[in-house]
């Protein structure tokens, strides 16, 4: 099978730095030199060295250039979605809510405005898995009929979510949902479940959004490997 071009600058990129020919910290030639190099175009580049930004082996500071990612011992890559790691197969997965509401992130004084949608997922009938999803916006945005765009607006949501040019990062930890949620998996509210926070956030680290993901620990499997093996 062909192999497209986005995915032959990656697996060069990825080669050099396992080889140590591109070192910790060593600048990348520009996109220009690169879409010259491979003959393609700025677009194709940008999202081959966005999918290495993602994946923690490169860094990119705006104005400046992209540069190897110093190596950490304690970083790992967690590759997570619901629909991949839980143990159960999702059978249906149904819309609870769909709402604007306000939002406030650490480190930042000011209240976000955001649209949140929360997802049910089944397997079979039995409930496993909650999610709420929060799409910061800006400028004005109406409330009003937002349950008849919900459609529309998970798509939306998606699509920026899973952008090459979105970077994501993963935290996990065991918290306690509220009583809604607890009520909704059909779990005590004293049982603690897997929290999955997802943040999403430009190049230049300017929030985009937020997924968090309630899952009971026994329908769950998390596996993690260094950037670098």
């Amino acid at each position: 099978m062909k192999v497209k071009i986005y995915e032959r600058i990656v697996n060069d990129i990825l080669s050099e730095i396992r080889s140590g020919s591109l070192k910790p910290n060593e600048k990348l030639p520009t996109n220009q030199e690169l879409a010259e190099k491979y003959n393609t175009s700025g677009v194709t580049v940008r999202k081959s060295l966005a999918t290495l930004v993602n994946k923690g082996y490169l860094v990119s500071i705006e104005r400046v250039g992209t540069f190897v990612k110093e190596r950490e011992k304690d970083l790992f890559l967690v590759n997570f979605s619901l629909e991949g790691n839980i143990n159960e197969e999702i059978t249906d997965i149904q819309t609870e809510d769909i709402l604007i509401s306000m939002t406030k992130l650490k480190g930042e004084r000011r209240e976000l405005k955001t649209l949140e949608i929360r997802r049910m997922y089944f397997s079979d009938a039995m409930p496993v898995g909650y999610s709420i999803d929060s799409l910061f916006l800006t400028g004005r945005y109406l409330s009003a009929g937002i349950e008849k765009k919900a459609e529309k607006n998970i798509t939306i949501m998606h699509r920026i979510f899973n952008s090459f040019e979105v970077k994501k990062s993963i935290e996990v930890t065991m918290d306690y949902p509220n009583k809604y949620i607890s009520n909704r998996l059909l779990i005590d509210e004293n049982m603690p479940m897997f929290c999955i926070n997802i943040y999403f956030s430009t190049i230049t680290d300017h929030p985009i959004g937020k997924r968090t993901l309630y899952v009971l620990g026994e329908n769950i499997e998390l596996n993690g490997k260094s950037f670098y093996e």
